[in-house]
């Protein structure tokens, strides 16, 4: 019998542990942090994300960018790249239902991808839904280290 209640016990702890360490992602866990997302291709720059109350924004990580100017006259190319590059800003309304956010272009309501969402460590993670759509990859939202975007 003490072999019983025991095994009871320690079942019911496990479980309870189990599940307090299953947490759903929640809108104030994306809206905790600005977040730095890494894409997959080495020559794309770095984006940086950050949450409102259903609206996701999309910026280009400038910071990220590495020069190859040769010259002065390159430099200033590039300078002025980044410069354009800093004020474009994308917005996408989302849904976040559960386990699964779907994301909404604002520009192009034709424009709609779902994801799975998970989170590991401090990273949250946007799995495509979806897997016959190609162009949509996995998304890896990491909590920036400077908070001044």
């Amino acid at each position: 019998m003490k072999r019983f209640i025991k095994g009871l016990l320690l079942g019911t702890l496990g479980l309870t542990f189990l599940v307090g360490c299953s947490s759903k992602v929640s809108e104030d866990d994306l809206k905790e942090n600005n977040w730095s997302i890494e894409p997959d291709e080495e020559d794309l720059p770095n984006m940086i994300a950050s949450f409102s109350d259903h609206v996701m924004s999309l910026k280009v990580d400038v910071d990220s960018i590495e020069s190859t100017a040769t010259d002065e006259w390159e430099q200033l190319g590039e300078d002025f790249a980044k410069e354009l590059a800093s004020e474009m800003d994308f917005k996408f309304e989302y849904t976040l239902d559960d386990d699964q956010i779907t994301l909404q272009d604002t520009d192009n309501e034709d424009e709609s991808n779902t994801f799975d969402v998970s989170e590991e460590d401090d990273n949250i993670t946007f799995t495509p839904a979806d897997d016959s759509d190609e162009d949509v990859e996995t998304i890896t939202l990491q909590p920036r280290e400077s908070e001044e975007d």
